[in-house]
């Protein structure tokens, strides 16, 4: 929305714009929108990296709660192995309850 409003601005601004002045306008404007796509750059990597910190304290969440109930395997780690250990356990977990979930439902 932003560069869409720029480029938008720059476009009038060329329209009015005396044939001598454009290449200076133009150059300006270059500048500008650079500038503009630095910004977006640069919102965007803080986006992500504030994703990746939030799924982090998720996972850690989520080893801490598995710990305290007592499930096997689970601690707090950021190991990666570890973590694709766990993940792999809890992959597990969840066929197993389907399956059970399954079976009672056919014996219903």
């Amino acid at each position: 929305g932003l560069k869409q409003e720029l480029f938008h601005r720059h476009k009038e601004a060329q329209q009015c714009c005396r044939p001598h002045n454009l290449p200076l306008l133009r150059a300006a404007q270059q500048r500008e929108m650079e500038a503009v796509e630095q910004r977006i750059r640069e919102e965007q990597r803080m986006m992500d990296e504030k994703i990746v910190l939030e799924l982090d304290q998720k996972v850690i969440d989520q080893q801490s709660t598995l710990e305290k109930a007592g499930v096997s395997g689970f601690y707090i780690t950021t190991n990666p192995q570890e973590l694709t250990l766990q993940m792999n356990l809890l992959e597990l977990i969840r066929k197993l309850q389907q399956k059970e979930s399954q079976s009672e439902k056919a014996f219903s």
